[in-house]
């Protein structure tokens, strides 16, 4: 899916009040479908602000977003809330889970209407991630690495046309965290999804198709 934004801004209120500092400002970025775009920059750039708005789970203060043409924002809640269960899937540095489900019912909390239905394709995932045998066990018998594994089967169980990941292997070893990010890149591109990937880790970047650098919530470099 390709996505565009036009003069995005954002700004959050307090007390009735504007802070002084916009938290994005005046975003335009234009991503083609199947793209893998590394989004980097320092800490309170604004980079995980624009995923959120990007990936619909926030709406700006202005500006716009389109999704294969469409003015995301002109819909509503319903409208956004349909679009990110069917067409988007979100991994963030801490994983979520959900720690009353095992395993398999994490990955299922997606698409829980129609679990029966995708059953067979969420073990499939979980083989693919090296996890088939967790399948049963709770997110406190996990590693760190093996949670991260469950969240980011469970961004894949629709086959999102996009995935955005928020510093997805942050937490991580070096080890473990290559592996996650290696799957990432190999799944995506798979599915044929476009992956936004926030991340400071220049050598995670450097396999991107291109690399968007913010510093305090404007697009200092594209490349």
């Amino acid at each position: 899916m390709n996505i565009k934004s036009e003069k995005l801004n954002k700004t959050y209120v307090k007390n009735g009040l504007l802070f002084n500092t916009e938290v994005l400002n005046n975003i335009n970025i234009e991503i083609i479908s199947g793209q893998k775009i590394a989004l980097t920059g320092p800490s309170g750039a604004g980079k995980s602000t624009l995923i959120h708005i990007l990936g619909l789970m926030d709406r700006p203060t202005s500006g716009k977003v389109y999704i294969d043409g469409v003015d995301c924002f002109k819909n509503d809640d319903k409208y956004l809330c349909v679009m990110r269960k069917n067409s988007i899937g979100f991994i963030f540095q801490f994983h979520y889970l959900m720690l009353d489900f095992n395993v398999l019912e994490n990955v299922l909390l997606p698409v829980w209407n129609e679990r029966q239905i995708k059953l067979k394709y969420a073990r499939n995932i979980l083989e693919r991630l090296g996890i088939l045998d967790k399948q049963d066990h709770f997110p406190s018998e996990l590693s760190g690495g093996e949670q991260q594994r469950v969240a980011l089967a469970r961004a894949l169980i629709n086959n999102p046309r996009i995935i955005f990941a928020d510093e997805p292997t942050g937490n991580l070893d070096r080890v473990t965290g290559f592996e996650i990010e290696k799957l990432l890149f190999e799944i995506s591109l798979e599915l044929g999804s476009t992956l936004i990937l926030v991340t400071h880790n220049e050598e995670l970047a450097s396999r991107a198709d291109r690399i968007v650098k913010m510093i305090n919530g404007k697009i200092n470099t594209l490349i």
